[in-house]
């Protein structure tokens, strides 16, 4: 990968942090508001049925995910600081151009990407792998 393109990622992901930085504090935010609303004397509820606790665990999953997209492109961007950026950290082969165009912030190649999905949904003792 040559400097122009290197720069070019540096430059999504620095965007992409920017972003996800607004979006967890925006979410973070509403989570402490639905928690603690105007008025209340408590950040516990009475009763769990006193909240909306679907929609609070819908954002709490929200948050979750953006936070670890953010700690992935940090780690994107350390990578290139590093100067491994592009090279799986699993085989160390170069991740194809097409896979950083798709996702910049990946850490390995397909094939690798592939068989670590392959092994997390590998049925455990015969028994086929039960997904939420």
């Amino acid at each position: 990968m040559d400097k122009k393109e290197q720069a070019s990622f540096e430059s999504r992901l620095i965007e992409m942090r920017k972003r996800l930085s607004r979006e967890v504090g925006k979410v973070e935010e509403a989570l402490r508001e639905d928690v603690v609303k105007p008025g209340d004397i408590s950040s516990v509820p009475t009763h769990p049925a006193d909240g909306d606790v679907e929609g609070l665990d819908a954002e709490i999953a929200i948050a979750q995910n953006e936070e670890l997209l953010l700690e992935q492109v940090e780690a994107a961007l350390e990578r290139i600081r590093a100067g491994t950026y592009g090279v799986c950290s699993q085989c160390g082969s170069m991740i194809a151009a097409e896979r950083l165009q798709a996702v910049p912030y990946a850490s390995c190649c397909v094939e690798c990407a592939r068989a670590h999905q392959d092994q997390i949904a590998k049925p455990v003792h015969g028994e086929p792998r039960r997904f939420r």
